[in-house]
């Protein structure tokens, strides 16, 4: 029996000297780790068309300035799908919409002494518009503050950070939330009965510590229960098969898993379908995967997984460039540090083909809110 019912809206140390960030490039910049990927993602369209679309009325915000002149880095700590398929699609969408060029930049590595090192270049370069990922919840701040002081604008994205927030504005989901959410489903399904396995990612993060939290608060609402167990510590795919793998073994009672992270995800759709090839009698666990990669969906379509939750990166990519251009033109945060919730989806068979509709839907409703919720002139 469950023990009550909570009504879920889903809303969708480094010291450095950085010198001249908005706009006097030092002549001696640091000898930065190459990143992944170093590729401009588009060319400048000429300022008319720029101003005719404005004027038609299809954009919230008018540029002051050539589009060129707006100089934007996005960064993402490590080579990762999601980024590829979710976060890009949306700054190109901005960069369509309002002529700009947005530059990107990849980690060789998830460190924080990495991002550090090509953050701190790219302001060397002259880029003062940051939309960046902390590869760590604390150490991401004392990047964050430099290049405050150096005259950047910056806006933290994909994650929560540590407070104090030292980034104008972070705009991610809420973790917890979709967790909750997505469990509280997994055990609707199942009848209220059950044993779950909940798979984490790096327990060290407190997004993470988030999505634990979110699964954990949903399972002690039903008497009839359980997580059998929790792994963690999932920072690839081939981590996420070979825990999940053996945690599947382990516990042939379950009937339910979930995994709240992407990494973790793909992992765990592998080894669900190798698990299933293998033990041609074993029943089926209900199954949660987070973010849309091609393993989740696949894993949809066959139905190794119940229930795929997309996260809002489209959203990220899209209404992170967009507050940097609002900060560029002068506008200010009514609330410093504030987390806009960028929200989620649900992805089942019904609406595999159409879930980015709903998707882009939320993103045009919160940066519609932009204006009358987080920013003042």
């Amino acid at each position: 029996m469950k023990k009550r019912v909570l009504s879920m809206v889903c809303a969708a140390a480094m010291l450095f000297s950085l010198v001249g960030c908005a706009g006097g490039a030092s002549s001696d910049p640091v000898d930065a780790p190459e990143p992944a990927d170093n590729t401009a993602n588009s060319q400048e369209a000429e300022t008319t068309e720029i101003t005719e679309t404005i004027e038609n009325g299809e954009h919230i915000l008018s540029l002051s300035k050539d589009p060129g002149e707006y100089k934007i880095c996005v960064y993402w700590p490590a080579p990762d799908t999601y980024f590829e398929e979710n976060i890009q699609p949306g700054y190109q969408q901005i960069e369509k919409e309002y002529g700009v060029t947005i530059e990107y930049k990849i980690g060789t590595e998830w460190t924080q002494d990495i991002e550090n090192q090509i953050v701190e270049a790219m302001a060397a370069q002259g880029y003062d518009l940051f939309l960046i990922y902390g590869a760590d919840t604390s150490g991401a701040n004392a990047l964050y503050r430099e290049l405050r002081d150096a005259g950047c604008q910056v806006i933290n994205y994909g994650g929560v950070v540590d407070d104090p927030q030292e980034a104008a504005a972070t705009i991610c989901g809420d973790v917890y939330q979709y967790s909750y959410a997505a469990t509280i489903s997994m055990i609707d399904a199942l009848g209220g009965e059950g044993q779950i396995i909940n798979v984490l990612e790096n327990l060290g993060d407190v997004n993470t510590l988030a999505r634990q939290k979110g699964v954990e608060d949903a399972v002690a609402e039903y008497d009839g229960v359980t997580i059998c167990q929790t792994i963690g510590d999932i920072n690839t795919e081939d981590e996420g098969y070979e825990k999940v793998s053996n945690a599947l073994a382990a516990n042939p009672e379950a009937n339910g898993i979930i995994a709240t992270g992407g990494t973790a995800s793909r992992g765990m759709v592998n080894a669900l379908k190798d698990y299933y090839a293998s033990n041609s009698g074993a029943d089926h666990l209900f199954a949660v995967g987070t973010d849309p990669s091609d393993e989740v969906m696949d894993g949809i379509r066959d139905g190794t997984i119940d229930i795929g939750v997309a996260q809002n990166g489209f959203g990220q990519g899209y209404l992170g460039s967009l507050a940097l251009l609002f900060l560029a033109e002068g506008w200010e945060v009514n609330d410093w540090g504030v987390h806009i919730v960028t929200g989620y989806v649900f992805i089942g068979t019904d609406n595999i083909d159409t879930f980015s509709q709903d998707i882009e839907a939320l993103t045009k409703k919160i940066s519609d809110e932009f204006k009358t919720t987080y920013f003042s002139k």
